[in-house]
């Protein structure tokens, strides 16, 4: 029997904060978003939604390099700037949160440490690609190479954006650092990781009945049923980085949570700081833990695999 839903909680993919939004990101995630939460609250209906900016990775510290100033500088000008366009579009979020707050790293240390004390994280000794130059091992964003699949020498040591395949740094033909421009050298490091194949069977099941009871998009299901096909890997949860969520375990001090890992957990951090808001900081659970709430996510392309795949992995292993 289908659970009958009482609330709705809605969100909308999280705008990087390294780069203005623009009419494309409106069309594509926010406003449709809106129009769907204006209709629930005409219909007297109880609705949240949920929006903020990703403000961690890899492609803000090299922003931050190159102008010379620190990460949090960057993120603070663009969630500004992107929080004014939404409000002067008349978007009616609920909340527009960020995720360098204190709560969002509290929500997401309490996150990773949930799944380790639960045995569901695994360490491993894995071999990354170090800048002799600079000192530093190089996260995937920070190398750049030949891909291995369709020869495009732009590709990034996690991503083909021409051929959209997904890569380890190490693939790359021919890489060199984004920070010194010399071929990196290879040494070992240890890190954590989510076994994404461990919950694929239940993944599967959850996409079956949801596209037959919420009516997903065909290209969203087939691109789910291509990463099933292939078999869902271990992904890594940490890497070495100063920005982002810091590890809070000995002998990772100098280990941030993967970007993957942490922005969706802003949705969570940011219904709790609007629960907060309200006066009843407990009321967050009402939409995150209550089996009668229905969770409407939009998103762009190029989120399907972390919404559709391993956010809902993640909750299921919590």
């Amino acid at each position: 029997m289908a659970t009958k839903h009482t609330r709705t909680l809605v969100t909308a993919a999280l705008p990087y904060a390294n780069g203005k939004i623009h009419l494309g990101h409106l069309a594509g995630a926010y406003l449709p978003a809106d129009i769907y939460v204006r209709y629930l609250r005409s219909m007297k209906r109880d609705v949240v939604f949920i929006c903020g900016s990703d403000e961690h990775g890899v492609p803000i510290t090299i922003t931050a390099e190159q102008e010379k100033i620190t990460p949090q500088a960057v993120v603070d000008r663009y969630h500004a700037m992107n929080r004014s366009a939404f409000e002067k579009f008349g978007m009616s979020f609920d909340n527009y949160s960020r995720t360098s707050l204190p709560l969002h790293h509290e929500t997401a240390r309490e996150f990773f440490l949930r799944l380790l004390g639960n045995g569901v994280l695994t360490e491993k000794t894995e071999s990354q690609f170090y800048d002799e130059q600079a000192g530093m091992f190089l996260p995937d964003r920070y190398v750049e190479g030949t891909c291995p699949v369709c020869k495009n020498p732009d590709a990034r040591g996690d991503q083909c954006e021409k051929c959209g395949t997904f890569l380890n740094p190490t693939e790359l033909i021919d890489p060199k650092s984004r920070i010194s421009g010399k071929k990196p050298s290879v040494r070992e490091t240890k890190h954590w990781y989510f076994p994404l194949g461990r919950y694929q069977a239940r993944l599967e099941e959850y996409i079956r009945d949801a596209s037959g009871r919420d009516g997903w998009k065909q290209n969203v299901l087939q691109y789910c049923q291509g990463w099933f096909r292939e078999g869902l890997q271990d992904r890594a949860v940490t890497r070495d980085l100063d920005w982002g969520v810091r590890i809070p375990l000995p002998g990772f001090e100098k280990k941030v949570l993967y970007v993957w890992f942490d922005a969706v957990l802003g949705y969570i951090s940011g219904t709790k700081e609007w629960a907060a808001a309200t006066g009843d900081p407990q009321k967050w659970k009402r939409y995150w833990t209550d089996p009668s709430t229905k969770y409407v996510a939009f998103i762009g392309k190029d989120n399907v695999v972390c919404h559709c795949i391993v956010f809902p992995a993640r909750l299921v292993a919590w």
